[in-house]
């Protein structure tokens, strides 16, 4: 298994993210753009909610591959390849931004020890973490 042109083999089940989740729509837009059917791949209409349900879906053997993120593969010991890097932000309205009960959240996001963690489970680089950005 190399990539996305693998999913149509007839020798693997493929265990998919539900409809509407970003996983879907990101494989759904790249197996559009590369010319790809969903149709011939088994096991496409087979939904769950998260990337840790892919990921027991694979060692336990209901399935040969699916999309999750490295940290879950990690944590069950499964093989991984990288197919694209993701931005996640925090969107904060700006009138909810100082409040105090997100004050004790805010200020963990800029500790080492939240880096650290971000960074041990793997596939997340936490550089940007904490960084303000203010849209117009």
């Amino acid at each position: 298994i190399r990539g996305l042109e693998d999913l149509g083999r007839e020798d693997l089940v493929f265990i998919n993210r539900k409809r509407g989740s970003g996983t879907r729509l990101w494989l759904d837009y790249q197996l559009k753009s590369l010319g790809l059917e969903s149709c011939p791949i088994r096991g496409y209409d087979r939904e769950v909610n998260t990337h840790s349900q892919v990921a027991e879906a694979v060692l336990n053997g209901q399935a040969d591959l699916g999309l999750a993120v490295l940290a879950v593969a990690r944590k069950l010991d499964l093989d991984f390849i990288p197919l694209f890097q993701e931005r996640f932000d925090l969107v904060i309205p700006e009138e909810q931004y100082h409040n105090a009960l997100l004050l004790p959240a805010m200020e963990y996001l800029h500790t080492n020890q939240f880096r650290t963690t971000v960074q041990s489970l793997g596939g997340y680089d936490p550089q940007e973490t904490g960084k303000d950005i203010c849209l117009p």
